[in-house]
């Protein structure tokens, strides 16, 4: 009897970023995503945190360190994303904003 676990897969950078901005563009939902990529939705979620809290340090103004530019599609999404009506990507960074101030003042 075998009880070993298969072995833990893991994803390129590029593999979670693709997945993340097909999420924040509407190409795909949630849900498909998951089920092509057989992940939790816990995961994708944490992608999109991660992918957000980046974007949040890569945009401070207190940052220290160059920056490589953000190319021009991206900042066209993630634009749109902050305008647009449904507002997910607004809520999501809104809601990181407000953990971060929790967690500095505590």
């Amino acid at each position: 009897m075998n009880t070993s676990k298969p072995p833990r897969r893991s994803f390129e950078p590029q593999q979670k970023i693709t997945a993340v901005l097909s999420i924040w563009s509407e190409r795909r939902t949630s849900a498909q995503l998951c089920q092509e990529m057989d992940i939790s939705p816990a995961l994708l979620g944490q992608w999109q945190k991660l992918a957000l809290e980046g974007m949040l340090r890569a945009l401070d103004p207190r940052q220290r360190d160059p920056l490589p530019l953000v190319n021009q599609r991206l900042s066209k999404l993630i634009e749109k994303k902050l305008t647009g009506s449904k507002g997910k990507l607004e809520k999501r960074l809104r809601a990181i904003q407000k953990s971060k101030a929790v967690t500095t003042t505590s």
